[in-house]
């Protein structure tokens, strides 16, 4: 058997980052760009692991964007499935997405698992209809599930005898899931352990990865191409792009994944200590010879430029002449964006080292730190502090991206399921007598 597909994700249309409206237009070009790349080439379908939308909420312009990418799809007669991110979710309580909107017009296939109290339930997708399990395309049988956070790995366990319960007939199967594995991004919080994903290694040919913005592949089995764009500072220098794959079952290794680089805004982030100067005129001077070099490097497209000010500073603050140093950026770099970061002298999370080449004690490891510490304390939670620790930092994850009281406490609630395997007595609501 042989096919083949492009896949992408984390595509964030609609992301107006650090509020540009070209920003928010270089998000729609990556994704268009993807769209043209598989017209030009020619798959049998297109996978998106998710988050093609950056909020539930899209104005026109990011409206535009999405049509014109699926349109163009739909024009060659290139299909393309999509599952659920947690970026795409409906608002609470409305029960259609705009996944949901585009599948019922015919732009795209929304796959997602039917959860029932009993067990997954495994509808096909069947015209005219374009939402469903699972859809069998170019000899593949692809099924989608949506984002459950730390849901994900309870209800994979629950899929894989209903996968095991179809007939192969020959077909390459396809699992689509967004959702992070652990160990690729040091302290995220990730949904699938690797002992999950090699369990459905069974019966499972394929896994198509989404939610985290890196490239990475585990063994010849589940591939992650990374976002189209880059959506976070911390993300700029990682590997990224679409994955155009090829199938051929008469081989070993059967699959070949290639990742093809997306156009990008470039990104400049520059470092600068502070500490080695002991006057506002000579740091000015030795931070120009800085712009002077950079100047030399800056590419053809104006950069988003971070200017990273680290060190101690050995003059009082109110010298330190930030505009200028700002217009200075400005000038010599002409920046789309232009970002500054002061860091110098903040070292509230830091002890007295006794060599300067180490590293800073990492606020993401102290916060988990201190949640653990302070969960250990308590008789009801010691046994499983260090869980319930990453709970915390899930919730508070999940808080930051805009999720409302309702989402938090289902993710509060499945994450205690998962631990202690009973509801939480503190959100199990008290019956009202009444008067």
């Amino acid at each position: 058997m042989r096919c083949s597909f492009v896949q992408f994700g984390d595509v964030h249309l609609g992301t107006q980052q650090y509020d540009s409206a070209e920003r928010l237009n270089d998000f729609g070009r990556a994704w268009l760009f993807a769209c043209q790349y598989a017209v030009e080439h020619r798959p049998d379908f297109v996978i998106c692991t998710g988050d093609l939308f950056n909020r539930f909420t899209i104005n026109p312009v990011t409206f535009d964007q999405a049509y014109a990418g699926l349109s163009m799809l739909r024009d060659a007669g290139i299909p393309i499935v999509d599952v659920q991110g947690n970026h795409d979710r409906s608002r609470s309580g409305e029960g259609k997405s705009w996944l949901d909107s585009l599948a019922e017009h015919g732009l795209l296939t929304h796959l997602d698992l039917q959860i029932e109290a009993d067990g997954v339930k495994l509808r096909p997708v069947s015209a005219p209809r374009h939402s469903g399990s699972f859809v069998e395309w170019a000899n593949c049988r692809i099924f989608g599930l949506r984002y459950l956070g730390m849901s994900t790995e309870r209800v994979l366990t629950m899929l894989r005898p209903e996968i095991e319960k179809l007939p192969r007939d020959g077909l390459f199967t396809i699992l689509v899931l967004h959702a992070g594995l652990e160990g690729i991004v040091p302290h995220f919080n990730a949904e699938l352990s690797t002992d999950a994903l090699a369990q459905l290694h069974e019966c499972v040919d394929y896994v198509a990865l989404g939610h985290i913005h890196k490239h990475y592949t585990v063994g010849n089995y589940a591939f992650n191409g990374g976002s189209l764009e880059t959506w976070a500072l911390n993300e700029w220098e990682w590997d990224r792009g679409l994955l155009h794959v090829e199938v051929d079952t008469s081989r070993e290794p059967p699959v070949t994944a290639r990742l093809v680089s997306v156009p990008k805004r470039p990104f400049c982030r520059l470092r600068f200590d502070v500490s080695n100067y002991d006057d506002p005129a000579s740091l000015q001077r030795a931070y120009w010879e800085m712009l002077e070099r950079e100047e030399r490097k800056r590419p053809s497209q104006a950069p988003v430029v971070v200017l990273d000010l680290i060190g101690r500073l050995r003059f009082h603050r109110g010298d330190l002449p930030i505009n200028k140093l700002e217009d200075a950026a400005q000038a010599k770099l002409r920046p789309l964006v232009l970002r500054v970061l002061e860091r110098y002298d903040l070292n509230e999370f830091e002890t007295d080292r006794e060599g300067e080449d180490e590293e800073p004690i990492d606020r993401a490891i102290l916060e988990k730190q201190v949640l653990q510490a302070r969960l250990a304390e308590d008789a009801r939670f010691a046994p499983h502090a260090e869980k319930l620790a990453r709970l915390a930092l899930v919730l508070k994850e999940r808080a930051l991206q805009g999720d409302d009281g309702p989402r938090l406490v289902e993710t509060l609630r499945d994450g205690w399921r998962q631990i202690q395997g009973v509801e939480p007595e503190f959100l199990i609501s008290e019956p009202v007598a009444e008067s």
